[in-house]
């Protein structure tokens, strides 16, 4: 760990290999025991200022620049409580350049009067990588802590310890956003856990239904408030869906949960059915006319708000002498306590198959084709449900090759949709008991740790889902449009290969245009061509040849070329000379 004085900068690649997401922690103590500071988080752009208010993370806008910067909460320390932020560095908008994490105290009271103000920044494992402690912040009433910011592509931290006699406002007129200092003061976040702190906030919210299976589904009818009593539905939801849970943790054995193979069998139970009757069809009939943004939204906050009242429900579930004989249960240890494991694995596998269902619910409403039979869509399903990234199962002593493992079993998962076996699973369900068990893992702060948790995790991979599939959406909105106003379905995917291959590396969303390419000119066209399946390296003469053999106007396909071009964002240099070669020779054409 490196301690930083005020001013220092480091650049997080150099402190651990994994800070793809890091949280942050702020903390502090008050003498008189009463002291408390409302934080915010400030993304800014190369100018300094926010692009919008929305770059504005406060109680009252906790998730910001697409899911990827969230307030988690208050969670409990030694001496008292302590706030924590996430940050998925990977997914921060390429427009924010800087992160500033700050504070801000009202009526009077100023930092100075605070004990011990201090900064830490973990790694995605836990690993602390640095930490920032003030002794004397002064007579001022917003305090920024520190910031992360980009240089050259890397990420770096810097502990800033800079005061505002003026508070929030001062912080507020720097950065560019519009807020009335007293204003916000009026409702400050609460230092402690209120007693219902298991329940969010549920207006604009909607109570749950149930699915076409019989299961309680989040449903969330949009421009409506709840009505009394709504909290109570949930939690009765939430305790059906929990009950079902434990009749199916029952019919586990010990090797299920230790060896992982526990997610083979809950994937079954939580796909099978529900991808038969949730389509797209089943969403326009509940939101018709409403934006999928809209309904997607709803949906991750409610889910997030049902992980919520599960984590407290499970948590409180333990004691301390039963937490105590935990271990490291996730594949490391044998567990002693049937009880405490079955209610462990209770939330284990409702948050997995809460999550499992929202990812597959945000990619039917954007309407990315995912076909569950297919090794590719599963795996690609189980990373965005999960946010498990390239390399992360790695670090757990996992294998490199996730998806080869899933490969040959995949399609003897399903038949008609239900799934059946899967020896590849395990390795899935073993990680995902490792990364759920730290919940548990600590005596006496179980219910709000849990609380936490469930819904930061719930609310990431909502927003991942979001992110992952509203972009393939959008690819898919391109290959569409070429597809449909092609005159030369053929000869258009030889030259948008051609282009994607002119810098010798093919980015994730031109993978994803040629995919949605070659299908759509299947299915539109009836166009089925072998020759280019089985390309290993693209010839440029001989899309010249086809393209000096096709007679007539080739307009459209300079207008396509262009297209693929921009699908990954800036048209580069050897695109560039491919397109003009392209054009010269449609001109001769």
């Amino acid at each position: 760990m490196q301690k930083m004085v005020r001013g220092a900068n480091v650049g997080l690649a150099a402190l651990s290999d994994d800070v793809g997401s890091v949280t942050m922690s702020l903390g502090w103590n008050s003498p008189s025991g009463e002291g408390d500071a409302d934080v915010s988080l400030w993304l800014l752009d190369g100018g300094g200022k926010v692009r919008s208010d929305a770059d504005f993370c406060f109680h009252n806008n906790p998730v910001v620049g697409n899911g990827s910067v969230q307030l988690l909460g208050k969670a409990p320390t030694v001496d008292g409580y302590e706030d924590r932020l996430g940050f998925d560095l990977d997914a921060v908008p390429p427009e924010v350049e800087r992160i500033v994490v700050a504070a801000s105290r009202y009526g009077g009271s100023h930092f100075g009067d605070l004990n011990d103000l201090y900064l830490t920044l973990t790694d995605s494992s836990g690993d602390r990588l640095v930490q920032f402690s003030v002794d004397d912040a002064g007579a001022v009433r917003a305090f920024i802590f520190g910031e992360l910011y980009r240089r050259t592509g890397e990420w770096k931290f810097r502990a800033v310890g800079q005061g505002y006699a003026s508070g929030l406002a001062g912080l507020a007129t720097d950065f560019g956003v519009d807020i009335d200092d007293d204003a916000w003061a009026a409702v400050p976040s609460p230092r402690a856990p209120e007693p219902d702190s298991t329940s969010p906030a549920s207006e604009g919210e909607a109570r749950s239904q149930e699915d076409p299976t019989g299961q309680p589904v989040t449903e969330a009818p949009l421009g409506t408030a709840d009505a009394e009593g709504d909290d109570e539905a949930d939690r009765k939801a939430v305790e059906r869906e929990r009950a079902e849970l434990r009749a199916f943790i029952k019919g586990l054995s010990p090797d299920d949960i230790k060896s992982g193979g526990w997610f083979t069998k809950l994937s079954a139970q939580a796909l099978s059915a529900y991808t038969d009757k949730v389509d797209w069809q089943y969403f326009q009939e509940r939101y018709e006319g409403v934006p999928a943004d809209a309904v997607v939204a709803q949906r991750i906050k409610m889910a997030a708000r049902y992980a919520a009242l599960e984590g407290g429900l499970s948590a409180g579930a333990y004691s301390a002498a039963v937490i105590a004989t935990l271990g490291s249960l996730g594949g490391a240890s044998a567990a002693t306590v049937p009880a405490a494991v079955a209610t462990m694995m209770v939330d284990v596998a409702f948050v997995t198959r809460l999550q499992l269902r929202l990812a597959y619910d945000v990619a039917v409403l954007y309407r990315v084709p995912l076909d569950l039979s297919d090794p590719d869509d599963m795996w690609k399903l189980i990373r965005v449900a999960f946010t498990i990234k390239s390399g992360e199962m790695v670090k757990e002593g996992v294998t490199k090759a996730v998806p080869a493992i899933i490969r040959p079993v995949i399609k003897r998962f399903y038949s008609g949709g239900v799934l059946t076996a899967a020896k590849g699973f395990p390795v899935v369900g073993k990680y995902l008991l490792q990364r759920n068990v730290i919940k548990i893992g600590i005596p006496m702060v179980g219910v709000p740790l849990a609380v936490v948790l469930n819904r930061y995790t719930t609310l990431l991979a909502g927003r991942h889902a979001q992110a992952v599939f509203r972009n393939e959406a959008r690819v898919i909105e391109v290959a569409e449009g070429l597809s449909g106003r092609s005159r030369h379905p053929q000869l258009l995917l030889w030259v948008a290969w051609l282009v994607i291959m002119a810098d010798k590396k093919i980015a994730d969303d031109e993978a994803l245009l040629i995919r949605h390419l070659v299908r759509l000119v299947r299915d539109q066209h009836h166009v089925v061509d072998e020759q280019l399946a089985h390309l290993v390296d693209i010839d440029p003469a001989e899309v010249w040849r086809r393209l000096d053999a096709e007679p007539g106007d080739l307009r459209d396909i300079v207008d396509a070329a262009e297209r693929v071009a921009t699908v990954d964002g800036d048209v580069n240099a050897p695109e560039k000379a491919v397109i003009g070669e392209l054009r010269d020779r449609c001109r001769r054409v």
